[in-house]
């Protein structure tokens, strides 16, 4: 069903001609402010906006079955290229699928545009099937949240301007989720025409740049002194970070999504274990998010340093309540502002730490060797050496981020995504979907087995969508993360298994074929490579022990 401009209309359209015509014209507003892709859920009441969605030639349309699945695609599209896609659904509970991925755009700043529909007024609250209360579902989780009820002739002229409204705060000074819940009456289909004006509605985005008090405070209170550089997603660009590190004579300490690890001290986690206190800072600095090392953390907060946490947006980053300097602007700016008038700490500080970093990276290259046992550590370091330059890597959360964080060494010849806001294993394979969707390019995604048998149903017509998405399974049967907490050592062996370890008992190759994608289990880690050089979708499982894991954590912290 095409669109047709509206130009002079002599006559009273039809109510489903009029609900049509205000879908299409959210649409081209969309598509005018940059929209470029929808992930649908299929369902009824959403006939009228997915029928314009798909209609608009600019628009790539993605069919998932699942509404979780629909909305992490989406939010993996957001990700990778700070645009937000649209996630749409029916009614009723579909929409509440939607809320792990608006909890996690939310806390991770990614633009999102949820639209779900809705019954009308007249269908509420009287027992119609397929009817919830849909109204702020997603309460403050949301940068905005409207409802325009039905849609009216009379007020045609403002539906431009709720479109662009809700695409501009969703990629606005502080990017997220917008909801909107659009409600249609029946019949649901209709002709639309396209509602024309002359306003021209654009998003703009300037640079939030650091005011001289605060240059002036920043130059004062960091120069001379022993300090470190923490940079996690979200923060400043890697040549910004180099240029500050180098003006300070600081250790950069650059989790893997900074895209900052080349001239980073990679192996942070593993060199605060044995810290003494020629390690000990004056001045902690944090770049955007955090890395996912407690141990750092813990490091950071006892040496009493002085916090400082420099983000352009987001919520402030201070879980400890011991971050004196909170810094909201572009943080490139910042960096611009001050490196030429900072005064550089003892060149033998930096020193200390890059020694210990060129040991631990020694130490470490006994991962590489392809007839190693296969564990956590080594098909983390494995994936990353063995995806091509210029890849995306996807990391799940729990011990698959651990891993590529604390063992895999440099990263930045790739460009790692993970969803570390809420930390859940919600959505990862429909996330990876929808990064491999926006970026075109080959993608990685390192998963366990229970995130990866959690988002199963996101698989549903994988092997269609002409994606190369080269997933890998480390597969231990259940919960390893939990190896590693003081459950395991306090609780009685098998209520820890029970509630812990939850060996789900699933073949995850078999489940992978069984929604026709090649799968496969492999014996060890040139076989691992060999899979990795194909073009994807794939689906190769490893099998570890959590046992062994754990054994060569402590084997490996311990080496350096």
């Amino acid at each position: 069903m095409g669109y047709e401009d509206a130009g002079s209309v002599p006559f009273v359209r039809k109510p489903e001609d009029v609900q049509a015509s205000f879908c299409a014209t959210l649409v081209d507003e969309w598509v005018r402010g940059g929209l470029r892709a929808v992930m649908i859920a299929p369902g009824s009441r959403s006939t009228p906006m997915a029928v314009a969605l798909v209609a608009h030639p600019s628009v790539k349309v993605s069919v998932f079955l699942d509404e979780r699945s629909a909305a992490f695609a989406a939010l993996g599209w957001g990700m990778a290229t700070g645009e937000p896609a649209v996630a749409l659904c029916t009614s009723g509970t579909a929409a509440t699928h939607f809320h792990a991925a608006v909890a996690e755009a939310d806390l991770s700043a990614v633009p999102l545009l949820i639209v779900t529909t809705d019954r009308p007024p007249e269908l509420r609250d009287v027992g119609a099937a397929q009817t919830i209360d849909q109204s702020h579902l997603f309460g403050a989780k949301v940068r905005w949240f409207h409802e325009p009820g039905v849609a009216d002739e009379n007020a045609s002229s403002s539906w431009r301007s709720l479109a662009a409204r809700s695409l501009a705060l969703s990629v606005g000074a502080w990017p997220g989720p917008v909801h909107l819940n659009l409600a249609f009456r029946e019949p649901l289909l209709g002709a639309a025409t396209v509602e024309r004006d002359d306003v021209d509605r654009r998003i703009r985005l300037g640079r939030l740049v650091p005011d001289d008090s605060t240059v002036g405070d920043i130059v004062q209170r960091w120069s001379g002194r022993r300090g470190v550089l923490v940079a996690g997603r979200g923060g400043a660009s890697p040549g910004s970070l180099y240029r500050l590190a180098d003006a300070l004579q600081w250790p950069l300490l650059a989790e893997p999504r900074s895209g900052a690890q080349s001239r980073s001290i990679a192996h942070y986690d593993s060199i605060v274990r044995g810290a003494d206190s020629t390690l000990v800072p004056e001045v902690v600095v944090r770049f955007g998010e955090a890395p996912s090392s407690k141990v750092l953390g813990r490091f950071l907060l006892e040496s009493g340093a002085e916090q400082w946490h420099v983000a352009s947006v987001g919520r402030p980053y201070d879980p400890d309540h011991r971050v004196s300097g909170h810094v909201r602007c572009d943080a490139d700016a910042l960096i611009e502002a001050v490196s030429d008038r900072l005064r550089p700490a003892p060149v033998s500080w930096v020193r200390e730490w890059r020694r210990r970093d060129d040991a631990a990276r020694a130490a470490f290259t006994i991962l590489d060797d392809p007839k190693g046992e296969l564990t956590g550590p080594r098909v983390a370091r494995h994936v990353v050496s063995g995806l091509p330059a210029g890849s995306n890597l996807v990391v799940s959360s729990s011990m698959p981020i651990r891993d590529v964080e604390w063992f895999a060494g440099d990263c930045s010849h790739l460009r790692v995504f993970a969803s570390r806001g809420a930390n859940g294993i919600d959505g990862v394979i429909a996330t990876a979907i929808g990064v491999a969707a926006a970026t075109g390019r080959p993608t990685g995604l390192l998963i366990g087995d229970v995130a990866f048998v959690h988002d199963a149903s996101s698989l549903a017509g994988l092997s269609r969508r002409g994606l190369d998405l080269r997933i890998v399974v480390t597969d231990n049967d259940g919960g390893g993360i939990f190896h590693h907490l003081p459950q395991k050592t306090v609780l009685d062996p098998d209520l820890f298994e029970t509630l812990f370890g939850t060996p789900h008992g699933s073949d995850t190759a078999v489940i992978g074929q069984a929604f026709g994608v090649d799968s496969t289990t492999v014996e060890n880690l040139s076989e691992l490579h060999t899979r990795l050089r194909n073009i994807g979708p794939s689906i190769t499982v490893v099998r570890t022990d959590r046992e062994r894991d754990v054994a060569e954590h402590k084997r490996l912290h311990l080496s350096i």
